[in-house]
């Protein structure tokens, strides 16, 4: 194309999504400067039905079109339809994925690669590293539908990773109520504790950019796939699997592959390493998509 790229990145107002949807349309703008990058707000479904009647581009022209989250596929097709332009959904969509012009689905949902339908590591994200210190982080979640939670179990390990360096600890909105005043009573002179709702929206990006080493609970797989792509050697505490689950077997993956540390290998007072080449899905997906008949 010869014009610069307008990209318009549709939300379902979940910071979730959007990350996944911004960590690709900025990965483009990386590569290609020039490209221009607007968030649309995902229309009501009534709206959304209505406009794709119409071919109603609410004024705008796009090139393309990112969305994550089933609130944004109706919109999507919408403005792709009235735009003339592709559509990509980032995930596994509720709508036939033959809808979409491309579908980008993390490789642990089962789904196979086609020419429309690609594979990544894990969610994308909004991540890059940048100059490491010394201190390092530590990730807590809370029960989930993919590992058994115990909270004694974390505050063990929380020890024997505490014991050495300087670290920094963010719980998440699933931890449980009980797990900080539990985690404070240790007493760890080299551990500072973060209650995740008094964090400002940029500390984790921030922190873990700079964080040589990153703790967490496997539970939280986002988090594990932000850390490794912020160039952080990434350990993963031990919880139970619950039986069947996709995330637990895509944990164990990155451990068989060498690209994470489960606790029960870890050598205490050992760093932990960053696999080597940083996992950068987005920017590689990116390239990808500037590579393919749609942006090419």
């Amino acid at each position: 194309m010869g014009h610069a790229l307008r990209i318009g990145v549709v939300s379902d107002g979940k910071a979730g999504h959007l990350n996944q949807s911004l960590g690709l349309a900025e990965a483009l703008q990386r590569l290609r400067p020039e490209v221009q990058v607007c968030q649309i707000s995902a229309m009501a479904r009534g709206a959304a039905l209505r406009a794709l009647l119409r071919r109603d581009s609410q004024g705008e022209a796009y090139d393309l079109l990112i969305g994550a989250g089933h609130g944004t596929h109706l919109t999507l097709l919408a403005l792709g339809r009235a735009c003339a332009c592709p559509t990509v959904v980032i995930m596994r969509p509720s709508l036939p994925r033959r809808l979409f012009d491309l579908c980008i689905v993390p490789r642990h949902d089962g789904v196979a690669e086609d020419e429309r339908c690609w594979l990544s590591d894990g969610p994308m994200n909004r991540l890059i590293p940048g100059e490491k210190c010394e201190e390092g982080v530590i990730l807590v979640g809370g029960p989930s539908p993919h590992f058994i939670w115990d909270e004694d179990a974390v505050l063990t390990q929380l020890q024997t990773i505490a014991a050495q360096g300087r670290w920094q600890l963010s719980t998440s909105r699933r931890t449980p109520v009980s797990f900080l005043p539990a985690a404070r009573s240790l007493s760890l002179p080299n551990l500072t504790l973060h209650d995740v709702a008094e964090l400002s929206p940029g500390w984790l990006g921030t922190t873990l950019a700079q964080a040589a080493q990153c703790w967490v609970t496997p539970d939280s797989a986002s988090m594990v796939y932000e850390a490794m792509t912020a160039g952080c050697g990434v350990g993963l505490m031990d919880l139970a699997p619950q039986k069947g689950s996709r995330v637990a077997g895509a944990m164990a993956d990155l451990q068989q592959r060498g690209l994470v540390t489960h606790f029960c290998e870890f050598a205490p007072g050992s760093t932990l390493q960053s696999a080597q080449p940083v996992l950068a899905e987005a920017n590689r997906l990116a390239q990808r998509l500037l590579d393919s008949r749609w942006l090419a």
